[in-house]
Formats: C-alpha cells, sequence, structure tokens
C-alpha cells in the first residue's frame, strides 16, 4: 500500500511556532512536524509498504495544500497522513493529542484516526483534557483527498504542559513509533523478512547442489560429449557455475 505523509506548514509559515515564554527558541511547528514525519518515514520501511512525502522535506519551501492534495490524488495513496503540532492554550496548562477526520469520513478514516490516538497516547501519555480528541473537522486536507485521510495535532505549542514535552526527542519518537503501531494494527502490515549473512551463505549453498544434481540440457549434450572426450572437462556438474580456476583448467586443457 501507498501511504502519504504529510509533515503540515513549513518554515516560513507566519506564527506557527512555540510560545517564546515558554520555548525561547520558538521552535517553528515544521520542525516539529517535519521530525515526526521523517520517524514514522524510516520505521514503515520495516515493512511491506511504500511511503511518499507531499512536503518539501527541507521546509525551505512552501507548497501549497492544493499541491499536497493533487499529488497524493495522483499518485493514488491509500492513505492521507497529515502531522501537525496544535496551539490555542495561549500559555495556559492542559492539551493533549488530537486527530482529525472530516466530516462525514468514511469507516477506515475513523478507524485510523482512533488507532493512532490510541496508540500515540499510550506511548507517550499526552492525554490532555481536550472534551473530544478525535472529532471531525472541516479541513481542506481532510476534504479533498480522495483516500482515507486523518490529521494529527500531537500536543500545543503553547502549553506550559506539553511545550517541554514535545520539543523532546523522545517523545517524537513515541509519537511515530505509536503512528506506525496503529498502521500495522488497522492494515495488517508485514515486517519486511531480512536474510543474515550465514542464511544467505546457506541458501546458496543448497541452490549450487541443486543445480549440481541436474542433467545436461538437450542442446548442450553432443558438445559436452565432445568436450568430454577431448579432456576439456570431466562432464560432471554440467548445469553448475564454474569458478575462475575451473574455466583457466578448461582453457589450459582445449589449448594443449
Amino acid at each position: 500500500m501507498l501511504i502519504c505523509i504529510d509533515a503540515g506548514h513549513y518554515l516560513g509559515t507566519p506564527g506557527k511556532r512555540c510560545l517564546k515564554s515558554i520555548d525561547p527558541l520558538e521552535t517553528r511547528e515544521w520542525t516539529l512536524n517535519g521530525r515526526v514525519a521523517d520517524k514514522v518515514q524510516a520505521l514503515l520501511k520495516n515493512y511491506i509498504c511504500t511511503t511518499m512525502r507531499v512536503d518539501d522535506v527541507t521546509g525551505g519551501r512552501e507548497i501549497t495544500l492544493y499541491e499536497r492534495v493533487a499529488a497524493a490524488n495522483r499518485a493514488k495513496a491509500e492513505l492521507y497522513l497529515s502531522i501537525h503540532h496544535n496551539a490555542g492554550i495561549g500559555g495556559g496548562s492542559g492539551g493533549g493529542i488530537v486527530v482529525y477526520v472530516c466530516p462525514g469520513a468514511d469507516q477506515t478514516s475513523r478507524q485510523v484516526q482512533q488507532a493512532i490516538y490510541q496508540h500515540t497516547v499510550a506511548k507517550t501519555g499526552l492525554q490532555g483534557n481536550r472534551s473530544n480528541p478525535t472529532p471531525e473537522g472541516d479541513l481542506y486536507v481532510l476534504r479533498e483527498t480522495a483516500m482515507p485521510a486523518v490529521l494529527g495535532e500531537f500536543g500545543f505549542m503553547d502549553s506550559t504542559t506539553d511545550t517541554p514535552i514535545i520539543l523532546t526527542e523522545a517523545y517524537a519518537q513515541g509519537i511515530a513509533e505509536g503512528i506506525v503501531e496503529a498502521l500495522v494494527e488497522r492494515y495488517q502490515l508485514r515486517e519486511v523478512e531480512t536474510v543474515t549473512y550465514e542464511q544467505w551463505k546457506a541458501f546458496m549453498t543448497r541452490y549450487q547442489q541443486e543445480q549440481a544434481q541436474l542433467a545436461p540440457s538437450a542442446w548442450a549434450e553432443m558438445g559436452l560429449a565432445q568436450a568430454k572426450a577431448r579432456g576439456i572437462t570431466d562432464g560432471t556438474r554440467p548445469q553448475s557455475k564454474a569458478t575462475r580456476q575451473e574455466v583457466a583448467l578448461m582453457i589450459n586443457a582445449a589449448i594443449k
């Protein structure tokens, strides 16, 4: 399946940053969004699926919502995942994770919404105090996408409770792991099978043994018999691969 990942905004989006009184560096929202998106994409490489980013992965260039949605629709993605961080506490406490779907969303979107909320809260503990943390929202990237779509607001950038937490690397990793766990659960994604060097050697040995048992192909029988009669080859293992030393000996025998 193809999963479209959208790190919301870009570095130059006006006003989208952490509150200065809590974060003197005023970390930009895209920095937080992009960090989570990178981690989600990296984790999904361990599963049989494909990902694409519709934001500028450097954060330096603005890509409109229209362009992002159009790219996902053209690619026929099976899920649109938009990653954001929230604001609206105004320097107070409280906040938490909120995951949106559009009004009238399909069942798959709602299932992914619930799974992402549950797994990210379980991973980070950032439940917050929202009366409805899985609401509907008439948001462009949810409304105009041709596939199931969710938008996560993963903590408030102006909350004395949330901000110190969402700035940490550990929190971003937890959010990414929670998102991926939710997608694995909902779409039953299978892990990519890895083969160790020792396993590869065992497979190659077995393959070589199987090849050595094969009879010569019909088109090669006469030539093989002639080469054997002239002492160029002993005729064994006709369909095995020859080593450089074996080839050298056969050439030498043919010259003589």
